[in-house]
């Protein structure tokens, strides 16, 4: 994902924690929602005028997509969430689309205190950060490329022994993903998922996750359509 930072005015950090990194929603039926949050780790107020932006690209979307609410107050050591909806004509073609959330920071006034001990009115100029989006109609690419698997035993500080599944894994399927990795067991059902963060296309990851009891399988997890997604793997011990 391309990010684009403008800095306006700081006069102190700019707090900007953002999750997930990625809308990556599936549109054939026209719509998509995502939800993203904001986490303010401060002691301070935080404040942002939010506005989706043209990405300058032929699959450029913007014109379809809102988002609400379009300034967003976080209280401190607190999460603010946005909506983002989108809602597309019928003839879009099968591709990848695009636009840029743009997460711009308000100046919110606050006291401060000066050497003499008086506290005095100041305010606080911020950062914008602008997050190019995509989306997607129609399917795409649906296996990773896996290369150096491998399964190896580790001796922990108790002298046990774990195993851990290793491998890298190359994204080429077109879209990004919000990845976690599964471990299903014999019938499938879930003994663990670990977030892995965003994956664009064209990215590469480096596993390596210690194997569960009981897991059979490995599988990939796309948070933000809440499926699963490419290949599921046997573990051969």
């Amino acid at each position: 994902m391309k990010i684009l930072l403008f800095i306006l005015l700081s006069f102190y950090s700019f707090a900007f924690e953002f999750s997930p990194m990625g809308f990556d929603k599936r549109l054939d039926t026209g719509e998509g929602y995502g939800e993203f949050q904001y986490t303010n780790s401060t002691l301070d107020v935080q404040r942002y005028k939010i506005s989706i932006l043209d990405n300058g690209k032929e699959n450029n979307i913007s014109q379809y997509v809102s988002v609400y609410p379009k300034i967003l107050t976080v209280k401190p050591k607190s999460v603010g969430v946005i909506k983002i909806y989108v809602q597309t004509p019928p003839t879009l073609k099968k591709g990848l689309y695009g636009f840029i959330l743009r997460s711009e920071g308000v100046p919110v006034p606050f006291l401060q205190k000066r050497e003499s001990g008086k506290l005095t009115p100041a305010v606080s100029m911020k950062t914008a950060v602008n997050l190019e989006m995509q989306a997607y109609v129609g399917e795409v690419g649906n296996e990773f490329e896996i290369s150096n698997e491998k399964i190896v035993t580790k001796e922990t500080k108790d002298r046990k022994n774990k195993k851990y599944y290793t491998a890298k894994l190359k994204n080429k399927n077109g879209r990004g993903y919000e990845l976690g990795v599964c471990f299903l067991d014999s019938v499938g059902s879930i003994i663990s998922v670990i977030p892995k963060g965003r994956l664009g296309n064209n990215g590469e990851l480096t596993l390596e996750e210690e194997i569960p009891k009981l897991a059979e399988y490995i599988s990939f997890y796309d948070y933000n359509n809440q499926v699963f997604v490419c290949q599921k793997i046997k573990i051969i011990n």
